[in-house]
């Protein structure tokens, strides 16, 4: 192994979970018939998240009750449930840039553990360490289930990028070997070895070479800069900064009114626009603020039309557009473009 790439950026939030994240988690407990009532957090809908602690009590008992938990949880992602990184999975150019991508915003997701890519000649490893603060014991069957359900879900979305099932060359877990293992082989089409030292899916370099199909490349940089400009947020933990998580996805599918967004946080519209007056603000003008902000990366990167960048901020006719960012920058999107210098 020659190069080893990992998640160096500073967590959004200690210990805790997006709420997106704990969403999944708590729709496939509700399948099992859990008793889940119990276990929500009273301030989960203010933070936009739920603590480490929180979350893997829930965890723990799907464990309990069922033998592939992990798979399940793995199997239940979808594009909402990665605020932020999930468009710009799609962004990507290759699959490789894509884990990158992982790496680099996992802790917008969780603090449960962190990733790392490690590149050799000819294969490649993506590594999953579950966080020892949380999880002392990295071989036992909570730890592995965890692993199991972050590897189940790279598989589950991988499809979603390359149109194909991603080519695993070996799978390994640090768990002792359990006494039914053909269900994970059946999962990942693969031997799967158990008692390694890490947690691991090793796959050749040129599948990492693979290139994302349909993905809005044009937008990647643009994605990138706003997510970093998350992770710089200083108030992340709040209900202004869970709002601007989900956003950028919601202006693109045309789904951004108080009413759908309230849903995708699990509260009314009332209460959403109580919270964000609780916390200074009002929702316009964030909607505003991440409109504004996006427009500002796409028009600086110079390789998407007016019209799309109108649409992709929410706006379905570009002179609407027109006008509301002139009113935001006192200058037309076009001006604005030929000023502005990509960093």
């Amino acid at each position: 192994m020659t190069a080893t790439c990992s998640n160096t950026t500073v967590l959004p939030f200690s210990g805790e979970v997006a709420l997106p994240y704990w969403q999944t988690l708590w729709g496939v407990a509700e399948q099992y018939g859990f008793d889940v009532a119990s276990l929500e957090q009273t301030d989960q809908k203010i933070k936009g998240a739920v603590s480490v602690d929180h979350y893997l009590a829930l965890f723990t008992k799907g464990v309990v009750s069922c033998e592939a938990f992990g798979l399940k949880i793995g199997q239940s992602v979808t594009l909402g449930t990665f605020p932020v990184i999930g468009m710009t999975l799609l962004s990507c150019q290759n699959l490789k840039q894509a884990l990158e991508q992982i790496l680099r915003y996992e802790g917008l997701n969780h603090d449960l553990g962190i990733s790392k890519l490690i590149s050799g000649e000819g294969e490649s490893q993506y590594v999953w360490t579950p966080n020892r603060f949380y999880l002392p014991n990295l071989s036992d069957q909570l730890s592995f289930q965890l692993a199991l359900s972050i590897f189940a879900s790279i598989q589950t979305f991988v499809p979603w990028l390359i149109r194909d099932e991603l080519p695993i060359e070996e799978l390994g877990f640090m768990v002792a070997k359990p006494s039914n293992v053909q269900v994970y082989r059946d999962f990942f089409h693969v031997d799967v070895k158990f008692g390694q030292k890490n947690n691991y899916i090793r796959v050749k370099n040129e599948v990492l070479d693979r290139s994302i199909i349909g993905g809005d490349v044009a937008s990647f940089s643009a994605l990138t800069s706003y997510a970093d400009n998350l992770l710089l947020e200083e108030a992340q933990n709040s209900i202004v900064w869970q709002l601007k998580s989900i956003l950028p996805d919601a202006l693109r599918r045309q789904a951004f009114r108080v009413e759908d967004l309230a849903r995708f946080l699990a509260m009314s519209p009332r209460s959403l626009q109580r919270k964000l007056k609780d916390s200074g603000t009002r929702f316009q003008e964030v909607l505003d603020e991440v409109r504004k902000r996006l427009a500002e990366f796409y028009l600086a990167e110079n390789q998407l039309s007016m019209s799309e960048i109108a649409f992709l901020v929410g706006y379905q006719e570009q002179s609407s557009f027109n006008h509301a960012f002139k009113s935001w920058n006192g200058a037309t999107p076009l001006e604005y473009r030929l000023t502005a210098k990509k960093p």
